[in-house]
């Protein structure tokens, strides 16, 4: 009987040590590294002046 509520007790402080581990830890970094999203070929870019409304200009 004795064995058994220890037992219950340290699965218990197992689990609930995993429970604040997986609160606290944060699942992705907190800060990325800045991209330069306009660098590449032409065709890369041609979406971001037609959805602000500028045509795109055909350079090759």
């Amino acid at each position: 009987m004795r064995r058994s509520t220890f037992m219950i007790a340290l699965a218990t402080v197992f689990a609930g040590g995993l429970a604040v581990l997986s609160a606290v830890a944060p699942l992705q970094p907190l800060m990325s590294g800045k991209s330069d999203r306009l660098s590449g070929k032409q065709t890369e870019t041609a979406f971001l002046p037609e959805r602000f409304g500028v045509p795109a200009s055909r350079q090759e």
